[in-house]
């Protein structure tokens, strides 16, 4: 009966906890700091509504919630999204293990004589306590760093490596602890280690992990079952607790049977099943559901429950050693992962954050150092006290320091608008009726950025007058002038509602001078289509659109609701790909949300309808319908956000010499401008009007970029042709890339050619209409293939070839490279060369 009133005490703390979680939050604590502060106000120690018993009682709650834990710190662990910072884990996780463990038992041996409990020991003695202190403070907390991830919505490689580093230190830790427990127990008994000892050891690590298996083959029938989701939820918390009970009670039974203690550690067991399950293609979507289904509310009560554990009258009276042990421990991680991090080339920014996330400790430390108080009963529960004092210590410090060290790193992502998928993006509506009207409120509510335009002397727009984030716009003209006036070039999209004359001079402008991406005609002549085809214009043609939209809900009602956003939480999205970590992935192994489904991918100008094992690229333009929700999880998984770091590399990278040629850091506008773009900026450009050979070509280019890269045009023409003698540069039909390296420093330079007539470079090849000049000298070899490969991927959009011949301008020829859909690469990001198709 007492255990009945305890839990439902406890859970009406528990739902006091969240809000008071909600208040920490806007105060800019994380949510696990106000439930700690809950359970310590609740707790023995002040107000008492969780008592002493409660708290003993109440043990089956650390049980399940470690369970999920552990499942979901081996969930984490999902090695193709984490094979791109695998070094930087592996040589962070190495420096702070040799670090913690090797600062933290010095200092505590150091001590020994101000601690009454080790004062009189032997040297042995106080060696054996050393080491067992220096494997707890290695302990980190996954449930803590995961809690502030999915509170923050932490993306980045900063995160990713984080999270990384924390899952594997707790499987470190585990190894490290059960070391030290048996090196311990032979010190102090006075044994010396044998073959035998470490064979021991070694077995109980092998049963623990091999047991994982097992459970993770019992996940897998509870993911088959035929049931609900919030059962599934339930039996998989019973399944977490229930591999601790049975640790207990398998280490009782051995002892009992065999005269011998086998530990196996649950922890260790919830993990490797937790990994198994992640990765595993058929049920680690639904899983990992499950687990951030459950996990908001477990996080309440296990912390909640830590904050009530916690001893005030023992910090009290061992709060000078827990603090001169918290800053030796912040010393060793500052220490470890400064070194980890110069070892695994990380960038200076990256070397001083990455210690603020490893400071936090809970449930495994806490669990650790209550085992040590019951292995040597002695002295264990007075070490446990300081331990608990500092580990207490580290859990209040460290969440709001892992908070701060996200958003130092720029990698926080805290949804702005509701249905804000993807970044604002821009779009010009040229009409005056009740359709434009409702279609820039629609564009607006998703996140774009609306222009509406009507011509000057037409009928005044309605229905804007509370929305002032749509600005209204008159033109007096459709020429180019009159276009550039109102901003078209930054048009992501233009929508044109007027005159089938009024549509297509617009679009013929926006198609000759802008290249914009995307143009939409509303056709009110059949027989003026073809002339809109031509520009690579979607047409909607209201005669016979409506007929089709009902066609499609008689023969798929439920596909054509959804795609018409008339199912209430859904939604249809285009993301593209920018994470380079999921590039070469397929479909069947990337980590959706269970809600959501990949419906088109659009890679270089072609649509294709995507199965399991496609896989993607970076730059894919992905087609997505899920919930809102949904598609901000994807937006953020595909999109790249590498933080302040990542801007950094890049202004580092432009050389010198570039920026005293005008090309300034401020241009790379939110990352999403690289070097390429700058160069093309800058670029030479000539729009040749008669035909012309090799030679007088090559003499044009070498007179024009000789002072951009510093060498005499003679010299310039004499390279640029031994370079086409011996091997040529027409690398597909119409298309030509000249490039050859020169002697000196920091110099690139690039020239834009565009010939409708044609460039003859042999009798036999097709003349080219497309060339592209790159000069650079060597130690920028690097940037030169990054460039080779910018410019493949353009040309290699179907529609090029007509935009190129008909860009009106040299500014539009730039455009038209700007404007393009490629990956926009970091400077040490570079990619290899090279057309695998023709330029058509």
């Amino acid at each position: 009966m007492d255990s009945l009133v305890f839990a439902a005490g406890f859970c009406i703390i528990a739902l006091a906890a969240r809000q008071i979680g909600d208040t920490f939050k806007q105060a800019g604590f994380p949510l696990i700091s106000g439930f700690l502060f809950t359970g310590i106000i609740a707790g023995p120690h002040i107000l008492n509504l969780i008592p002493i018993k409660a708290i003993s009682t109440l043990t089956f709650v650390d049980q399940i919630s470690l369970g999920l834990i552990a499942f979901a710190a081996g969930g984490e662990l999902y090695l193709k999204e984490l094979k791109s910072r695998l070094a930087a884990i592996g040589w962070i996780t190495s420096g702070l293990v040799i670090s913690t463990f090797t600062i933290a038992s010095l200092a505590l041996f150091t001590l020994a004589g101000h601690i009454p409990f080790m004062a009189a020991m032997p040297v042995s003695g106080k060696i054996a306590v050393a080491i067992l202190a220096g494997a707890i403070l290695v302990a980190r907390s996954p449930s803590s760093a995961i809690a502030i991830i999915n509170e923050l919505r932490a993306k980045g490689q900063f995160t990713k490596t984080v999270m990384g580093v924390t899952v594997i230190m707790d499987v470190v830790v585990i190894v490290l602890f059960a070391t030290a427990t048996t090196m311990a127990d032979a010190l102090i008994s006075g044994l010396t280690g044998n073959a035998g000892f470490i064979l021991f050891l070694v077995l109980e690590i092998a049963l623990s992990m091999s047991l994982g298996i097992p459970v993770a083959g019992i996940l897998f029938f509870i993911l088959r079952l035929p049931a609900s989701f919030v059962l599934k939820s339930i039996l998989i918390l019973l399944t977490g607790y229930l591999v601790f009970i049975g640790s207990l009670g398998l280490r009782a039974f051995i002892h009992h049977t065999m005269t011998v203690e086998i530990l196996i550690e649950p922890l260790l067991v919830c993990m490797v099943a937790g990994f198994l399950a992640a990765n595993s293609r058929r049920y680690r979507k639904e899983f990992l559901d499950l687990l951030n289904c459950a996990g908001p509310g477990v996080y309440i009560a296990f912390f909640t429950l830590t904050g009530a554990s916690i001893r005030l009258d023992i910090l009290a009276d061992t709060w000078p050693i827990a603090l001169i042990l918290f800053g030796v421990r912040i010393l060793a991680i500052f220490t470890g992962s400064f070194l980890g991090g110069c070892l695994a080339g990380i960038e200076a920014q990256g070397r001083r954050t990455y210690w603020m996330a490893f400071i936090t400790q809970a449930g495994v430390g806490l669990g650790l150092a209550k085992e040590v108080g019951i292995e040597f009963p002695q002295w264990g529960p007075a070490f446990s006290t300081i331990m608990i004092s500092v580990i207490v210590l580290n859990q209040i410090v460290g969440p709001p320091l892992f908070k701060l060290a996200i958003k130092r790193m720029k990698e926080d992502h805290t949804p702005a608008k509701p249905n804000a998928v993807t970044a604002p993006r821009n779009v010009v509506i040229f009409g005056a009726d009740s359709q434009s009207t409702a279609l820039a409120h629609t564009l607006f509510s998703h996140g774009w950025r609306v222009k509406l335009t009507q011509p000057r002397g037409g009928s005044t727009l309605a229905g804007l007058e509370n929305s002032p984030q749509i600005p209204v716009q008159v033109v007096d003209g459709f020429d180019y002038k009159s276009l550039e006036k109102i901003n078209c070039r930054t048009a992501t999209a233009i929508v044109t509602l007027l005159s089938d004359r009024e549509n297509l001079d617009i679009c013929e402008t926006a198609f000759e001078h802008f290249a914009t991406q995307t143009l939409v005609a509303r056709l009110n002549d059949r027989s003026n289509l073809s002339a809109f085809e031509d520009l690579n214009v979607l047409v909607v043609d209201p005669s016979t659109a409506i007929i089709g939209l009902l066609d499609h809900f008689v023969r798929a009602p439920g596909a054509a609701s959804l795609l018409m956003g008339f199912q209430r939480g859904r939604d249809v999205a285009d993301v593209t790909v920018r994470n380079p970590d999921l590039a070469g992935i397929s479909l069947r192994d990337l980590r959706l949300p269970f809600d959501s489904v990949i419906m088109a991918i659009r890679r270089r100008g072609t649509l294709s309808v995507p199965h399991g094992f496609t896989r993607l690229e970076t730059g894919d333009r992905v087609t997505v319908m899920g919930t809102t929700a949904a598609l901000r999880e994807i937006a953020l998984r595909f999109g790249r956000h590498e933080g302040q770091a990542a801007l950094n590399l890049i202004e580092k990278a432009v050389p010198e010499q570039l920026k005293k040629n005008g090309i300034k850091p401020s241009l790379i506008e939110n990352g999403h401008r690289d070097r390429f773009d700058l160069l093309v900026e800058k670029a030479v450009v000539a729009d040749l009007k008669q035909e012309m050979d090799k030679n007088t070509f090559f003499e044009l280019a070498a007179k024009q970029m000789s002072k951009q890269v510093n060498l005499s045009a003679s010299t310039l023409f004499e390279m640029l042709s031994q370079r086409e003698n011996e091997m040529t540069t027409v690398l597909a039909p119409g298309l030509a890339i000249p490039h050859i390296i020169i002697e000196g420093e920091n110099q690139f330079g690039m020239m834009i050619v565009r010939s409708k007539k044609g460039i003859i470079f042999s009798p036999q090849a097709p003349r080219v209409h497309a060339a592209f000049v790159l000069v650079g000298t060597r130690d920028e070899r690097t940037f030169h293939l990054e460039a080779l490969s910018a410019i493949a991927k353009i040309v290699m959009d179907p529609r090029f070839e007509h935009k190129w011949i008909r860009a009106r301008s040299t500014k539009a020829l730039k455009a038209l490279l700007l404007n393009a859909e490629r990956d926009r690469r970091h400077p040490d990001r570079a990619a290899g060369s090279g057309l695998a198709q023709p330029w058509q």
